[in-house]
């Protein structure tokens, strides 16, 4: 009888599979001597069969110490990890490890299989997700939003209170306040923190294209329509929805999110099938909505669906007493962004500061200040001569200089009063600077910190 051709040729077979993979695959005896390397494993450490394995992969004198091949040899069970492994040039990559038991035709275990898989990538990915879901909670929390107002700290306040509910919040106030800020805020201290949170500008999306975008649509319901789209409020399912520029939605579309207001249910464009979705939704708007109902171009009912909780963000010009944590913040922030050293800002650029009425708010003193540090030389402050000419006025002021101290002795006393009960991560975080920049700033100043702090 004739064999078949998979048998007569089942070692070569075996390792030509073995070859293919991109794994790097390992057969070590009982005493971890090198039987097999597959292809994957020799282009990165050159032929090893004889050598013990943890001398031709790690290069030790000794089994490592946490060897799974070792524990899966003993118990004959497979085994899974994790590795940081370096390599003979140096580089260090993280490596998924199974293991699994070698047998003889009895049965018997004489030594074991190693697969490791290359994850550095999906770690590195993974590290970063993490970090930038950190910094989302950072940027969300209130002692990230500087301020020393009253107004804005009574917001925080009913924040604290109403972010768990599920009761629509209207965000208003002039571009630039930090309306979206306040939004995240919000949702990182409600109980959907860890659900999806999807933005939407209302007024950058063409009106033929925003109830799409909102509601989605089933192919062929227009020109164009080539597949089914699914909307943004079927995203944001069990999360949050945050409509900014929420007044420039159109009569048409508000009809439409009204109804999923008040039933919670919508249809996507040219369909027929009714679809419920758990969202909350928080909206923002730097219009005066009750002035545009009177125009006829917002619906009044849907306003007051928006408007459960109204939280209106006073401007910079009304918090004066913003203005110098503001800039002392957003100056050390983008020291940091952009590898400079600029040590604070003049008590004639204060002055300056405190004089303007900042019609763009934040987002408008952290665009002059960028400007200013790349004309202020290393190791200056931020000097009258640096700023725009539209903040040179000589608009009258109702405040004296003596009632302020520069940025950099506010830097400084605010890092002697917070070192007796916090970490140096924590005062870092809220001077808005990196744990290297305090330290630089510690031994500029002499500022020794005291044994008993945290």
């Amino acid at each position: 009888m004739k064999e078949e051709p998979l048998k007569i040729h089942s070692e070569t077979l075996f390792e030509a599979v073995l070859n293919t993979v991109s794994d790097a695959i390992t057969v070590i005896d009982k005493d971890l001597n090198v039987l097999f390397q597959n292809e994957a494993v020799q282009q990165t450490y050159g032929p090893k069969i004889g050598e013990k394995c943890y001398a031709a992969y790690r290069g030790r004198q000794e089994p490592c110490e946490n060897c799974i091949i070792l524990d899966v040899i003993k118990d004959g069970k497979p085994k899974r990890a994790l590795r940081d492994v370096q390599l003979p040039d140096g580089n260090i990559l993280w490596m998924e490890v199974f293991s699994g038991p070698f047998k003889d035709r009895q049965g018997k275990i004489i030594g074991a299989t190693e697969v490791v898989r290359n994850v550095t990538e999906q770690v590195r990915l993974s590290e970063e997700c993490v970090t930038l879901r950190r910094e989302m909670e950072r940027q969300a929390q209130f002692n990230n939003i500087i301020t020393q107002s009253k107004r804005m700290k009574a917001i925080f306040r009913l924040i604290e209170r109403v972010a768990s509910t599920m009761s629509s919040v209207l965000i208003t106030g002039e571009s630039g306040t930090g309306k979206e800020l306040i939004a995240r805020a919000i949702v990182f201290n409600s109980d959907r923190k860890d659900k999806p949170f999807v933005t939407v500008n209302c007024g950058a999306i063409p009106e033929n294209l925003l109830e799409s975008e909102l509601f989605g649509h089933v192919r062929g319901s227009f020109t164009g329509a080539i597949k089914d789209h699914k909307g943004l409020i079927e995203t944001a399912d069990s999360g949050t929805l945050f409509l900014d520029e929420v007044g420039e939605i159109p009569l048409p579309v508000q009809v439409k999110l009204l109804r999923f207001l008040q039933e919670g249910e919508t249809r996507r464009v040219g369909d027929t099938k009714v679809r419920k979705f758990d969202v909350r939704i928080i909206s923002a708007t730097n219009r005066n909505l009750e002035e545009a109902i009177r125009d006829g171009i917002f619906r009044e009912d849907l306003f007051f669906r928006l408007n459960v909780i109204p939280i209106f963000l006073p401007p910079l010009r009304e918090r004066k007493e913003d203005i110098p944590p503001l800039a002392n913040h957003l100056l050390q922030r983008l020291c940091d962004a952009h590898s400079r050293n600029v040590t604070g800002i003049s008590s004639q650029t204060l002055r300056a500061f405190m004089t303007y009425p900042w019609p763009g708010n934040v987002r408008e003193m952290e665009n002059v200040i960028e400007y200013t540090l790349h004309l202020t030389d290393e190791g200056n402050p931020i000097r009258p001569e640096q700023l725009p000419p539209k903040l040179l006025s000589k608009t009258e002021v109702s405040w004296s200089p003596q009632d302020f101290v520069s940025i950099e002795e506010y830097t400084k006393q605010s890092i002697q009063a917070l070192q007796s009960d916090h970490s140096e991560d924590q005062i870092a975080e809220k001077l808005g600077i990196s744990r290297k920049n305090l330290w630089e700033k510690r031994k500029r100043w002499g500022l020794v910190r005291p044994e008993k702090a945290v």
